[in-house]
């Protein structure tokens, strides 16, 4: 083990240090708490055993710091003291020390103990190889689902990575999403439609509208299909369940099993919104600017108002992004007279307030800082650069 003491006593450092060196271990030695912490920045240490009263940083104080910092790996902490009440024991315990040794210093027993330690080291150590192993054995199932995808079509191949990406961003920004939740989501939005490759294509190049009976039913079994598939695989269980219900509709009139509300959770709604928004723009070839348009008559029908909301400010940044080679991002107390809008300004609910192509003047600058302040439309809107005076 690696093993770092920290201790302003010279004579107790030296036992300890030349104590541990005999029973195998490599040593690094501090003076005071301050010193340790810095070492700890540079060397990878397994253990530390600390005094608890020193000058300056304190043990109890460094063992707090290294339990609030993000190591790469379980750091197992040992305190020494003097002070052996239950009260300050506990304290120690609950600072996030694993051990309290008392003064005098027994050898036998903080050897015992450094045996403990290294245990549970090697253990941590063996359960992140192991997850490690897990990981990519998970990463390398998708990558064969999507391949399976891709062969099968490669325009629903395509479809399922940049719905994966938006749901991803999605999840990234919605606030009940947890950061465990995120890859979950994330690899649903890749397979949402894994359950297409047993649909002959003939249907799935039909409208849904065109769709007889029998072909609708065939259809909608994708979700169920889909989720049976990636559900066979333990870890991706979770996946399966956003999967199965990526056409739920927030009024209760999707399937498969007609959810409501906040009965379909976060991560399938994103699914779907992703997937919808992806068609919107891939499939029915509308505009980014014609989006809104499209959103409005699925809030609170299709996907939530909460959820197209979302969808509304990403397509205001993915205008941003598609329209920064020709055009100037600016906020809106930075504009000036003679400035051209080179895309529609509008509110968050995605109403219009300002077209694309309007020459600003002082009164249309002034309307636009008044809508902003009252937090109706974003800060920044898009001006044609051949517009702005240099």
């Amino acid at each position: 083990m690696n093993i770092l003491i920290a201790d302003d006593d010279p004579v107790t450092l030296s036992l300890l240090s030349s104590s541990l060196v005999k029973w195998g271990h490599q040593v690094s030695t501090a003076a005071d708490g301050s010193q340790a912490w810095s070492l700890l920045q540079q060397t990878p240490i397994d253990i530390v055993v600390s005094d608890w009263m020193m000058p300056g940083l304190d043990g109890l104080e460094l063992c707090q710091r290294v339990r609030a910092s993000d190591s790469s790996g379980y750091i197992y902490l040992i305190l020494i003291s003097a002070q052996d009440s239950r009260a300050d024991i506990l304290h120690g315990l609950e600072s996030g020390v694993d051990d309290y040794i008392t003064k005098p210093i027994d050898l036998e027993a903080l050897r015992a103990r450094i045996e403990i330690g290294a245990r549970i080291v090697n253990l941590e150590r063996n359960l992140k190889r192991k997850i490690e192993i897990i990981t990519a054995n998970h990463y390398q199932t998708i990558h064969m689902f999507t391949q399976l995808l891709e062969v099968f079509d490669e325009d629903l191949g395509g479809h399922c990575r940049r719905t994966a990406k938006l749901a991803l961003e999605l999840a990234r920004r919605h606030p009940d999403v947890g950061d465990t939740e995120v890859p979950i989501i994330e690899t649903a939005a890749l397979l949402h439609d894994i359950g297409m490759v047993g649909i002959p294509k003939s249907i799935l190049n039909k409208r849904r509208t065109e769709m007889v009976n029998d072909e609708r039913e065939l259809y909608q079994s994708h979700a169920v299909m889909g989720a049976r598939i990636i559900g066979e695989i333990e870890i991706m269980k979770p996946a399966a369940l956003f999967v199965r219900m990526h056409h739920e509709q927030y009024n209760g009139k999707g399937f498969p099993d007609g959810l409501a509300g906040d009965e379909i959770p976060i991560g399938a709604q994103l699914v779907s919104a992703a997937s919808i928004y992806d068609n919107l723009v891939h499939r029915g070839r509308f505009p980014l600017d014609e989006i809104p348009e499209r959103l409005q008559p699925i809030r609170g029908y299709q996907l939530s108002p909460q959820v197209v909301a979302m969808l509304l400010e990403l397509n205001v940044a993915q205008q941003h992004d598609q329209a920064r080679k020709s055009n100037e991002e600016r906020t809106v107390d930075t504009l000036n007279p003679g400035m051209v809008l080179a895309a529609h300004v509008r509110m968050k609910t995605g109403a219009m307030v300002m077209a694309a192509d309007t020459v600003l003047d002082a009164y249309a600058i002034d309307k636009l800082k008044q809508y902003h302040t009252i937090g109706t439309i974003h800060d920044k809107v898009l001006i044609r650069k051949s517009s702005v005076r240099r």
